[in-house]
């Protein structure tokens, strides 16, 4: 309650720091204020800046400014606002005149997540309207981020943790019989890397289950964070004579966390090289198309059957748990894939054919910069 009540006041306070702002910058030019270039500029760099989702409508609800947060959410896009709900909460403040504060749940667009956003809307000067909101989904995120990590831990760590010390007795009792003491020691290899994948994959999870990448967002280069994720998936795939090819496209380019996107690129390449065959080739491909960034992971595996395709994104759910024992898989990767593109707005969809191999396709909402208000005008004459 003490960090709900926090957030609360920590953002009405920057409400109405912006709002003394903004009726600052017009009454310094006679109401006029986006004719003027430089409080333009100010007025930009501020709304830009802010961690929250800000949004200046001008009389026509056109998108003047937007917030970094807004935009990679997608919640803007082409000067229009994208969720109803906001788009009804402009209408009663225009048609009441009065400030409106209000909770609303919608849909994350071009994501299948949901957005619990809290909302204040008020009229500026000529009809304008300023909206400030705030993503309380993280807040309920972190309660069960740790709940699932008790149960993922209880759930996991046992099965290791308890052949480490099966292994410790079967040698303690057989300490007088050589071969079988290496017979033993030779497994405790195989199950500290399992226990050591399990607990990564479990932070992993935990991770991009609790961070909005939102927060400290940047720009990323898809291409980039890529090539990083082939480079550490790269020794696997030649202990496999797997070969890797990347297809770049440069103007692919997303606002998140470029750590988190290329974990899940990582996580799916070393899925393909696990259910591929030796001498097979896997693709990695980006293109750009109508504001969405596809990212395409393609091999020539074992392939998926229709009836476990709807499974594979479940934690811990393994398509054959007999290779994953023998390769320290831990049925968290995709789990991992799927939280990444959530977080970002966006999804993940698979298709595969047994014998055939399998595409996994990363859907995320490309950036898009700031126009400036001069440049739309131009556009528009």
């Amino acid at each position: 309650m003490e960090l709900i009540v926090g957030l609360l006041a920590g953002s009405a306070a920057g409400i109405f720091l912006t709002f003394l702002y903004l009726k600052k910058q017009q009454n310094s030019t006679g109401g006029q204020s986006l004719e003027n270039r430089e409080s333009t500029f100010e007025v930009s760099s501020l709304i830009k800046a802010l961690p929250n989702i800000v949004i200046w409508l001008d009389t026509e609800n056109r998108v003047k400014f937007a917030s970094e947060v807004a935009l990679s959410l997608n919640i803007v896009r082409d000067e229009k606002i994208q969720i109803d709900a906001i788009e009804n909460i402009v209408f009663m403040v225009r048609k009441s005149n009065t400030t409106i504060y209000e909770d609303v749940k919608a849909k994350r667009p071009l994501g299948i997540s949901r957005l619990s956003l809290t909302i204040w809307a008020m009229r500026l000067g000529r009809g304008e309207v300023l909206i400030w909101a705030q993503d309380n989904s993280q807040i309920g995120r972190v309660e069960i981020v740790r709940r699932d990590f008790v149960a993922n831990i209880s759930h996991e760590l046992k099965t290791p943790v308890g052949a480490l010390s099966l292994i410790a007795e079967a040698i303690e009792e057989a300490n007088e019989d050589v071969d079988v003491v290496k017979k033993f020691a030779k497994r405790i290899g195989p199950e500290t890397k399992r226990l050591t994948n399990v607990i990564r994959d479990i932070i992993d999870l935990s991770q991009v289950q609790s961070d909005d990448p939102l927060a400290s967002a940047s720009v990323v280069d898809v291409d980039r964070a890529l090539g990083d994720a082939v480079d550490a998936a790269q020794l696997l795939a030649d202990l496999h004579a797997i070969g890797i090819t990347q297809i770049k496209d440069p103007t692919a380019r997303i606002v998140g966390d470029y750590q988190q996107l290329v974990m899940a690129a990582r996580n799916l390449l070393t899925n393909a090289i696990t259910f591929s065959p030796p001498s097979s080739r896997i693709t990695v491909g980006v293109k750009a198309v109508g504001g969405v960034v596809e990212i395409t992971v393609s091999d020539q595996g074992i392939g998926i059957t229709l009836e476990e395709q709807s499974r594979v994104f479940e934690r811990f759910y393994r398509v054959d748990p007999a290779r994953s024992r023998a390769t320290g898989g831990t049925g968290l990767g995709l789990a991992i894939v799927k939280n990444v593109c959530e977080n970002h707005g966006g999804e993940v969809s698979l298709w595969s054919v047994p014998g055939q191999g399998s595409t996994f396709t990363m859907k995320l909402p490309q950036y898009e910069s700031e126009i400036t208000v001069e440049e739309q005008e131009k556009s528009r004459t």
